[in-house]
């Protein structure tokens, strides 16, 4: 269809594609588009290098995901951790899980580092800004009528003042709620009733000398949520939770309910944990009503929430930003059409939700302790199902290799 239906006059600057959010799939996507030669522009809402406590875990398919695009050789250059083995405490019984060749490095260094190489191959990167996708007329009838803007239009907030630019795709990034689309028709992301607070904290290198293994990733699961732990490059411990509001209400805080799911899970708990600052989240698990509009598609946790277990996460958001640039490039040289957006849902709904069952079983296991006791001892007596589980969420969907 042409371009030209339902158009809006666009003021400022017009690029090709403006990605907002500089997280792992934000940044992927955004190199990609690079590399295909388009003009692009990365807005991130933070100052970089920033902290983030959760995701720190590559599991297999992360990497390969990573050396598709050719970026396995930079991330290893980091020092990432190696890790190999879960370890699962619950109500005073432990397991260990065999998981080879998983990763752990803090946020910190690598959305840096992959900010660093979009920008390289010729990405715009301005953080400290807000981002707002801008209502058009077309947002409410595209699907029936199939009429596109030429471009859409971006507000982007900074503490030097507010200014409108024009792309012919966004590309939305911006995590849990998608705060740039919130005004768009449609586009509201609701968290479930029974959805989990996220909770993170990081411990030096002296202060958790003696509490973690190096290669090995703590999983604490208790009645109130779970913890997990894994060092990163630089020695420090990153400790990532999923609590229940109610938990933390009863406990008396946020602090009070980790050490109450490390003492119910019999696991030490960190001295530091005392004193150290701790971070929170909205509301966890959620279901994004739309994730494609005209011209406009999202990626990673924007486009919704499961619970990750060690690592899916990342995978997932590396996994979207693979799918997503070959039809954002594709829209941007010969046009948007609703077959682009149906085509992303459909492909994304086959290589990441369909792949997401696995850790909905297992956070609706980790939150029902009685249930966890029971396949813990299972799962002792058969290792091969937990190897098989593992296979499962370490394996590159099928939609993706048929693109190799």
């Amino acid at each position: 269809m042409p371009d030209d239906a339902c158009n809006s006059a666009a003021s400022g600057e017009t690029y090709d594609a403006v990605v907002i959010g500089a997280g792992p799939s934000g940044s992927l996507a955004a190199l990609l588009l690079a590399r295909a030669g388009h003009r692009v522009m990365q807005v991130e809402r933070q100052r970089f290098p920033r902290a983030k406590v959760c995701g720190c875990c590559l599991n297999q398919r992360a990497q390969q995901l990573l050396d598709r695009a050719g970026l396995l050789q930079g991330l290893r250059s980091l020092r990432a951790c190696p890790t190999d083995r879960l370890r699962l405490h619950s109500s005073g019984r432990r397991l260990s899980i065999s998981m080879p060749g998983g990763l752990a490095i803090s946020r910190r260094a690598m959305d840096q580092w992959l900010a660093e190489t979009a920008a390289a191959a010729g990405v715009q990167f301005v953080d400290e800004c807000t981002a707002e996708v801008l209502p058009e007329e077309c947002d409410s009838n595209a699907a029936t009528q199939h009429q596109f803007p030429a471009v859409r239009r971006i507000r982007i907030e900074s503490s030097t003042g507010s200014r409108v630019i024009s792309a012919k795709v966004v590309l939305v990034c911006d995590g849990l709620g998608h705060p740039s689309v919130a005004g768009l028709p449609g586009f509201q992301s609701a968290p479930r009733a029974d959805a989990r607070i996220g909770l993170g904290a990081v411990l030096t290198t002296a202060e958790s000398a003696n509490w973690l293994a190096s290669g090995d990733i703590l999983m604490a699961a208790a009645t109130g949520g779970y913890c997990g732990a894994v060092r990163t490059e630089d020695g420090s411990v990153n400790l990532a939770a999923a609590v229940d509001p109610a938990a933390i209400q009863s406990a008396g805080g946020p602090r009070q309910c980790l050490q109450q799911i490390f003492r119910e899970s019999g696991v030490q708990v960190p001295q530091e944990l005392e004193t150290v600052s701790l971070r929170g989240t909205v509301p966890l698990t959620r279901r994004s009503l739309r994730i494609t509009g005209p011209r406009l598609l999202l990626l990673g946790d924007a486009a919704g929430y499961v619970e990750p277990f060690t690592g899916e996460g990342m995978a997932w958001g590396l996994t979207a930003a693979t799918l997503a640039a070959p039809l954002a490039s594709s829209g941007i040289r010969a046009g948007w059409t609703t077959a682009l957006q149906r085509q992303y849902e459909r492909q994304l709904r086959t290589a990441v939700v369909s792949e997401q069952t696995v850790c909905r079983t297992l956070s609706w296991i980790l939150s029902r302790p009685r249930v966890l006791q029971l396949t813990v001892a299972a799962a002792a007596l058969l290792p091969a199902v937990a190897g098989m589980l593992v296979r499962r969420v370490n394996r590159i969907p099928i939609s993706l290799e048929s693109r190799r």
